[in-house]
């Protein structure tokens, strides 16, 4: 019997970093779970912001580990596919028309009061359910524990992040494991962490200077993403009924 060789320092930092890379652009588009992250950080703060994309990352470890121990073709099946593909339709519709109705905080920010977006955390007046407060435009109705959870189950109901994982993340994470299945858990933390990284990112930079002074056109800027929402929403759609 052959016994596999403990993977070297060298090879161990070459695996972080590959998957630090891989997280970092992969996080790049905007994407549901970026433009949450933003919205977030601009109406409620810069933790508010990060603990959607946590949840995210959380939800993207669970498919990676799947990835990881070869659990793959429990994925694939078509009834998993539609039954996500649909439940990801509602959420993003529903998020989507949510953004066209902005709340009291909102306006009055966009009356002129930078400090009206409060760092500090929301109450929990609105309940356990956390898709509750994802489409509520009430302000003070969310806190970091269902922003966390938004973030999960935006991401972990989204068939593209299903089919994101097991293309690319199957064949990468393979050639890890290819030479040592604790690479493979190296490279997916390298994943996670990138991406927690530049979501670290642009949380900051909603809550920078130039972005505070255009707080005014927040109400317009919800829309849009509105629109995008519903946009990925119907593209969900099809995809799921075409593929």
């Amino acid at each position: 019997m052959v016994l596999a060789l403990p993977p070297s320092p060298a090879q161990l930092v070459q695996a972080l970093f590959s998957g630090l890379l891989l997280g970092v652009t992969l996080a790049l588009p905007l994407g549901p779970i970026a433009v949450e992250v933003l919205r977030n950080s601009m109406r409620y703060g810069f933790w508010m912001g990060l603990a959607v994309g946590t949840g995210a990352i959380i939800a993207d470890g669970f498919y990676l580990l799947i990835v990881q121990f070869g659990l793959v073709p429990l994925l694939q099946q078509p009834i998993i596919r539609t039954v996500f593909g649909l439940a990801s339709t509602i959420i993003l519709l529903l998020l989507g028309y949510s953004l066209f109705r902005p709340g009291k905080q909102v306006a009055r920010a966009s009356s002129g009061s930078v400090d009206a977006v409060s760092e500090t955390a929301p109450s929990h007046k609105s309940g356990l359910f956390p898709l509750k407060a994802l489409f509520s435009g009430a302000s003070g109705s969310r806190s970091k524990k269902q922003a966390f959870l938004n973030g999960m189950i935006l991401t972990g109901l989204n068939p593209f992040t299903l089919t994101l994982w097991i293309g690319v993340g199957t064949t990468a994470v393979a050639s890890w494991n290819s030479t040592s299945p604790f690479l493979g858990l190296i490279f997916i933390f390298g994943i996670l962490f990138g991406q927690e990284i530049w979501f670290a990112a642009i949380s900051r930079l909603a809550r920078t200077r130039f972005f505070q002074w255009q707080m005014h056109i927040l109400p317009k800027i919800q829309k849009a993403f509105g629109l995008l929402m519903i946009g990925l929403a119907l593209a969900t759609l099809y995809w799921t009924l075409t593929g």
